[in-house]
């Protein structure tokens, strides 16, 4: 494990609903297998945009066990785990395991605000349980919590696991966080609109919604990133920049749940309060994505 690397580049999927607001198995199936014929080099499974918060636990380890059955053994998986129970936490990062991923992304209990001392304790219990690599992820705006860069540090100090950080939170951290742990030590982003500013802030990879809708595109992008083609991928991204946010301003998991649907790749249900698209977005996104 001392060699693990995430992949710079990964698709977070959504969790496909019949419409009857149970997992659609056979969906899952489907949208694997369509992630593996667009070169996706790996999939992020249960994350935000995965809705692992409208899941119950069974449900996510349902949805562990299923994504890993869909895909091929050569294509990483990495378990979206988080829970505001500790003991719930560490239930699903031993199921993940488990069922044959290759990692986890830690995040951390929403709405409780734990102090660092607390967040610390919650990372640890997860590591102890598993002998997954861990990508921690710090979004305080979906959370209410920071993860402070020194919690962070002396947690990667302490567990060697601890590969690398998805800071969503702010940017101007992670020159600092690298030249403490490292160049070995990878900070990715989850946000496609600013990928290009933020590898010139020292991140060095993506979990990438858009990639549902562009996995081409996006992948190509994030490879000339890495490869310091920044002037050809600042041509890429102004043709695709006014796409992402008119799609981001209808909502990401609505649109790309629409989008497979259409395709008869999922059954394409809800899970309230997420609605299905009003006839103008889906007018709006037919004309984006033709």
């Amino acid at each position: 494990m001392s060699s693990f690397r995430f992949s710079p580049y990964s698709v977070a999927i959504i969790t496909p609903f019949r419409q009857d607001d149970t997992i659609d198995e056979q969906g899952i199936h489907q949208m694997v297998q369509y992630f593996v014929k667009q070169q996706v080099p790996a999939l992020l499974v249960g994350g935000s945009t995965g809705e692992q918060h409208s899941l119950s636990l069974e449900e996510r380890i349902l949805l562990y066990q299923r994504t890993r059955q869909a895909a091929p053994a050569v294509i990483p998986l990495y378990a979206g785990v988080a829970a505001i129970r500790t003991r719930d936490a560490v239930r699903l990062a031993m199921e993940a395991e488990k069922a044959g991923h290759a990692a986890i992304m830690l995040g951390f209990p929403p709405y409780v605000r734990p102090s660092q001392r607390e967040a610390a304790l919650y990372v640890e219990a997860v590591c102890s349980a598993t002998a997954l690599p861990v990508m921690l992820y710090n979004n305080p705006v979906r959370t209410g919590f920071n993860l402070e860069p020194q919690t962070l540090i002396a947690l990667v100090m302490k567990f060697s696991q601890i590969k690398a950080l998805k800071e969503a939170g702010n940017p101007d951290v992670v020159k600092g966080v690298i030249e403490e742990l490292g160049a070995d030590f990878q900070v990715l982003s989850g946000i496609d609109a600013t990928i290009a500013d933020y590898f010139a802030k020292g991140y060095n990879g993506l979990t990438s919604v858009a990639g549902s809708l562009f996995p081409t595109e996006m992948k190509e992008i994030v490879h000339r990133l890495g490869s310091g083609q920044q002037a050809e991928t600042s041509l890429q991204f102004e043709i695709l920049q006014p796409k992402l946010e008119l799609l981001g301003s209808i909502g990401w998991v609505r649109v790309i749940r629409h989008h497979l649907a259409v395709q008869g790749i999922i059954a394409g249900g809800f899970r309230e309060p997420l609605t299905p698209l009003t006839s103008e977005e889906e007018a709006a996104v037919r004309t984006v994505l033709q």
